[in-house]
């Protein structure tokens, strides 16, 4: 087999073994979507719940907000099955959970037959009682299919990473196995080069020699370098060569198996903390209403909308880190004052306006162009962390300060703050994943940072950071798009 062929089957597999490892990202992403929409679900039902409670309560109640739950409650299971494809449904068939699917299809004719009891209540063709009894079983039986649906996508997800990840360490090992043999393959074949040319003898030359004993590139190669340099010190430098690029792919190798294993055991413990508080709770809270404790209860259930609300930033930073490489790198003209006024519209909920002041100092000689979506989510995590970790024990209001200015061949962004800081011995680990520094000031996914730096590295930009109990300060540099 000639050199090229064996180097061709070494390219392949690794092509072959990355896109294995893409593929399980990709399937745990899915994973992780699926609880989200089950969230959503179990959401809708709750409130429609509610309000066929307030309704029986003879409170006023809109037929337009009845219906618009109800098709909130239809979309989950609808986009549910969007997301299967046929590997998902193979992997759920055969490890007996695709009983998820038919509950899917349930819930959309659930939803349906709600719909139209709507409708026949709105046109006054059902009683308002019967209305209320069928339409309170359907709110019960969407939250049974909500808890039902948890234990398939649940095991279907742990089957994906129990078997996934381990089959994308085999591979890697088995590629690694596999370039060490085509190494020493190809180094053989080099020796025995090697020793043809060592061997000296009278009656033949040096050409005659190789052609009569070597074959395929080696043959040309030998032919070619007979001419500039000796045959010795060619050899040893290829050998080099294919040495230290199995080192680096080895390191390679085993440097993303095992970040791919640190990311899917924390996720997996970060997902069940909440998940499992939340179940307690609702315990408590069935337990305090049979006991008439209605204002326990009210509280339990804020503690679950709390819980629920950690699940939901976690579960949307994990997307957001995973879709980070997958962005669309559409650069367009940006209107930084435009992003900065929505960003600040969407953080109101953190502190109120008049709590902090924003200063902005855009110093552009011309407009900046950029991928909107990667720069907005870059300013936006950053704000949410100055906004999060607030000094409130000092005298002075809380600000965050945004500079913007064009260098020569770079824009550069810098994102100050009078807040908290980051304690000086835990520096080096800011932009991993999964780092929280202030637990109880402000509870966050610990993924905000490691956001930010994925974006900066997709737009070859850098990142540095100085912070200490005065604030923090990140000035970014990001090269100029040339348009």
């Amino acid at each position: 087999m000639k050199i090229s062929s064996k180097l061709m089957l070494i390219v392949i597999l690794t092509i072959f073994e990355i896109s294995l490892t893409l593929w399980s990202v990709f399937e745990i992403s899915n994973g992780v979507k699926f609880h989200e929409l089950n969230l959503n679900h179990f959401k809708y039902s709750s409130q429609l719940t509610h309000q066929v409670s307030a309704l029986s309560a003879d409170h006023n109640i809109e037929i337009s907000e009845l219906r618009a739950v109800v098709l909130n409650i239809r979309q989950q299971p609808i986009d549910c099955l969007d997301t299967i494809n046929v590997v998902n449904k193979f992997i759920m068939e055969f490890i007996g959970t695709d009983n998820a699917i038919a509950l899917c299809v349930q819930d959309i004719k659930d939803a349906d037959h709600a719909l139209s009891l709507i409708n026949k209540f709105e046109n006054e063709t059902i009683d308002k009682d019967v209305f209320l009894s069928k339409l309170k079983t359907l709110a019960a039986t969407f939250n049974q299919t909500s808890i039902l649906f948890e234990e398939p996508v649940s095991k279907t997800l742990a089957f994906i990473m129990k078997v996934m990840i381990p089959l994308v360490v085999v591979i890697s090992l088995f590629n690694i196995l596999f370039i060490s043999f085509m190494s020493n393959t190809i180094t053989r074949s080099i020796r025995h080069a090697i020793k043809l040319l060592n061997h000296k003898k009278k009656k033949i030359s040096l050409s005659d020699d190789i052609s009569q004993n070597l074959s395929g590139e080696l043959k040309v190669l030998l032919q070619a370098a007979q001419k500039r340099i000796t045959s010795e010190m060619l050899m040893a430098e290829v050998n080099k060569k294919l040495e230290t690029l199995v080192e680096q792919r080895t390191e390679s190798l085993t440097r993303a198996n095992q970040e791919l294993s640190q990311f899917a055991y924390r996720t997996s413990h970060d997902l069940k903390a909440p998940l499992s508080a939340t179940k307690i709770l609702t315990r408590f809270i069935i337990e305090d209403i049979n006991a008439g404790q209605l204002e326990n209860a009210v509280q339990d259930t804020q503690h679950v909308h709390d819980q629920m609300e950690k699940l939901e930033e976690l579960v949307v930073g994990i997307l957001s880190l995973t879709e980070a490489d997958s962005t669309e790198n559409k650069n367009s003209a940006l209107d930084l004052n435009m992003i900065l006024d929505d960003i600040q519209q969407r953080l109101s909920g953190i502190t109120n306006l008049s709590d902090y002041t924003m200063e902005r100092h855009i110093n552009l000689d011309h407009v900046l162009v950029n991928n909107q979506t990667r720069i907005t989510q870059i300013l936006e995590n950053l704000v949410s962390n100055a906004l999060k970790y607030r000094d409130t024990k000092k005298s002075a209001l809380p600000f965050v300060k945004i500079t913007v200015s064009e260098l020569d061949e770079s824009h550069q962004l810098m994102i100050e703050d009078n807040g908290i800081g980051i304690p000086t011995d835990r520096h080096d680990e800011v932009f991993g994943m999964f780092k929280r520094f202030h637990p109880k000031v402000s509870f966050g996914s610990g993924l905000g940072l490691a956001i930010v730096k994925k974006h900066i590295d997709y737009l070859k930009g850098t990142i540095n950071m100085e912070t200490s109990d005065q604030g923090t300060k990140f000035s970014i540099n990001i090269p100029k798009v040339i348009v």
